[in-house]
């Protein structure tokens, strides 16, 4: 008994100083860049969509986490505290609520390069770990949106999460945020106003 006493301690001062000798704790900030991706939106922001079928749907903004780096890491896991953003929503269609989920979030890179966020909309999830991210391009319905990104099928890994909602696209313009989205029947719903 004496001896298994013994190994658990020196397993425990090996694992102490294990830990005490890792590297230091490296905290990684967002770039302005990465900042474009949660900073358009706050909590009780209302986002009106209207489709050609002058059928609306409302988001609402329901949760904004900013969690910035205090230098604690887990050395066992990894030796970077980063910045992290999350944003939550929740989607009704006239009186009917769909769904609510995550809608943006993004951690700093520790290659101090910009990152690349997750974006979940119904259905359809970016995430790229890559850090590869479409062209941009001015918006086809709106020419004041000229730094959007196009997600779909097929540079979005999930496409059938939150059951089947048919979003086969979705637009994101770097400064306005979610502006459009387009279902399997090609019904596209437009930003028309954020409140």
């Amino acid at each position: 008994m004496t001896e298994s006493i013994v190994k658990y301690l020196i397993l425990i001062i090996i694992c102490v100083f294990i830990q005490s000798c890792s590297s230091d704790c490296k905290n990684v900030y967002f770039t302005a860049n990465d900042k474009t991706w949660f900073n358009n939106y706050k909590v009780g922001n209302k986002l009106i969509f209207k489709s050609q079928l002058d059928d609306f749907d409302t988001i609402f903004i329901t949760n904004k986490i900013i969690k910035e780096p205090k230098g604690e890491c887990n050395p066992f896991v990894s030796n970077f505290d980063k910045e992290f953003a999350r944003i939550d929503y929740k989607i009704k269609k006239d009186t009917f609520n769909i769904v609510e989920d995550y809608f943006v979030q993004i951690s700093a890179n520790e290659k101090l390069g910009n990152s690349s966020p997750v974006i979940r909309l119904l259905n359809l999830e970016y995430s790229n770990y890559n850090h590869y991210l479409p062209k941009t391009k001015t918006s086809k319905l709106n020419p004041n949106w000229k730094n959007v990104y196009t997600f779909n099928k097929d540079n979005c890994p999930y496409f059938n999460l939150n059951g089947k909602y048919g979003i086969t696209e979705f637009e994101w313009d770097k400064e306005y945020g979610l502006v459009s989205y387009t279902n399997e029947k090609g019904e596209t719903w437009t930003l028309i106003k954020k409140e």
